[in-house]
């Protein structure tokens, strides 16, 4: 059975159960002053692979910890606990759903979460509980992503991503929590494939960071799409350039080894790797000066979003923090939002090619794209397109009453297109951007039409506030 037929199989109801249920309810309990050496006999004769730490502050130790901290260190077995458990104690609701577990995992990178009642802890839940329940799930592709030893190791994640996102959305879970889970473990394949990079190359010889923009920086991609990335290091340097220049080049190549397709704009860090002082000068121009077409282009910049490296980009969300005070450049973000145009006719029906309309150009993009006017123009530096419409409502650059209706829009659309990609890659055709009317139900049809013509009366409601006709 390939990994899209074994996700299928998976129970649709265990990510929607409350995580106390897949949980060790009676979890161990060491003082903070008990020896390394008899926390782990404690741990082993409890068969745990976790302690909690009493008192204050509460604290968790791992066997992961143990060998890490103590045993690769070379501390003495009388070393007391306090001194290399995690602190402070990550804790969840017993009542969360699992899913809800598994995502603060991914995107913390945690293996134990405490899980607490009324502010008790009253059980702990690991990776490994989850594993059981969720074969080939995001908790398995994560581990599997982590113990990569080469590329050639990720060569099948394209499908087990495929395989995950089917059982998450037979699970219950809506389109918005898929792209949140799969854009994390997108963030981890990066991660691993940029060691594994610095591993042939060397240290790096200045701070950097990796970048990604467009789905993945808003943290709203599902099944692999385009490549969009690129890298900002420290400063120039001797040798500094071609270092990134052959770091770019192993990980991009590993992103399409790993099934990421290359972006026909070249929108890749091989092309877009430059210093900090560059990129500055890259996001000002922009802005300060901006035009057009160039905006059109680069508006997926704006959603970027550091995956790995240490290099503070401090300077970059600074600018965009500052753009609310060009007027010409958020008109200009607003008028890139209008030219993506919903598919409808006379009397306002719905405009088809062969059946088919492509949602993502005539419905999801002209939303992003009136999220991030607004956003920037509230001075805000959320990236998600539902966190950006709830700072434009809070801010008064959108209605409250379109930033909801928009809202609740981006997710049915997101709905359709996933529910469309699936049933392609069911009936074995490459997964589009193209919905088929007619597999749709009366009542989708209907609330499809609806939502294209208040996503046009948005376009216009939001273009008249920024004066975005005198640009035409």
């Amino acid at each position: 059975r390939t990994a899209f037929e074994h996700g299928r199989s998976v129970s649709g109801e265990t990510m929607a159960m409350p995580v106390k249920y897949v949980a060790n309810l009676t979890p161990l309990f060491v003082p903070p002053d008990t020896t390394v050496q008899q926390t782990a006999r404690a741990m082993r004769e409890a068969n745990a692979t976790s302690a909690l730490i009493r008192g204050e502050p509460r604290g968790i130790v791992t066997d992961r910890d143990l060998r890490n901290r103590v045993l690769a260190e070379g501390l003495p077995v009388e070393t007391p606990v306090r001194t290399v458990m995690s602190t402070p104690l990550r804790t969840l609701d017993s009542d969360m759903p699992v899913f809800g577990a598994m995502t603060v995992m991914l995107e913390e990178g945690i293996h134990h979460l405490a899980l607490v009642e009324e502010g008790e802890v009253v059980g702990i839940v690991s990776a490994t509980d989850l594993f059981r329940q969720q074969a080939r799930g995001p908790l398995y592709l994560q581990q599997k992503l982590e113990q990569a030893a080469d590329e050639e190791a990720l060569a099948g994640y394209a499908d087990d991503v495929t395989a995950a996102v089917d059982t998450m959305a037979r699970s219950g879970l809506d389109a918005v929590q898929i792209g949140r889970i799969i854009s994390s473990l997108n963030d981890t394949l990066v991660a691993r494939l940029v060691r594994l990079a610095e591993a042939r190359l060397g240290a790096p010889p200045v701070p950097y960071a990796w970048l990604v923009f467009g789905s993945e920086g808003r943290s709203e991609q599902m099944l692999l799409t385009d490549q969009d990335n690129a890298l900002v290091y420290a400063q120039d340097g001797p040798g500094v350039q071609e270092y990134f220049a052959a770091l770019t080049e192993d990980v991009v190549a590993g992103l399409l080894q790993a099934g990421f397709p290359p972006c026909p704009g070249g929108y890749m860090a091989t092309n877009w790797c430059k210093s900090l002082n560059e990129w500055i000068r890259t996001f000002s121009g922009w802005i300060d000066q901006p035009v057009p077409a160039a905006l059109m282009e680069a508006g997926i910049f704006f959603d970027f979003r550091p995956v790995h490296g240490a290099l503070s980009l401090e300077p970059l969300e600074e600018i965009l923090t500052s753009a609310q005070k060009n007027g010409l450049f958020v008109a200009h973000m607003v008028r890139a939002a209008q030219e993506f145009n919903p598919p409808l006719g006379f009397f306002n029906r719905i405009r088809s090619e062969d059946g088919r309309i492509d949602i993502k150009h005539g419905g999801i993009a002209p939303i992003v794209g009136l999220a991030r006017a607004c956003s920037l123009a509230a001075g805000s530096r959320e990236r998600s397109t539902l966190e950006r419409l709830v700072v434009a409502a809070d801010a008064g650059t959108m209605s409250r009453q379109g930033a909801e209706n928009l809202a609740e829009t981006f997710q049915f659309l997101l709905r359709l297109r996933l529910q469309q990609q699936l049933a392609d890659i069911r009936a074995g055709k490459a997964p589009t951007n193209h919905l088929r009317l007619k597999e749709l139900s009366s009542l989708e049809q209907r609330h499809l039409k609806d939502a294209l013509v208040m996503i046009r009366q948005m376009q216009d409601g939001v273009g008249a506030s920024f004066n975005t006709g005198a640009m035409r």
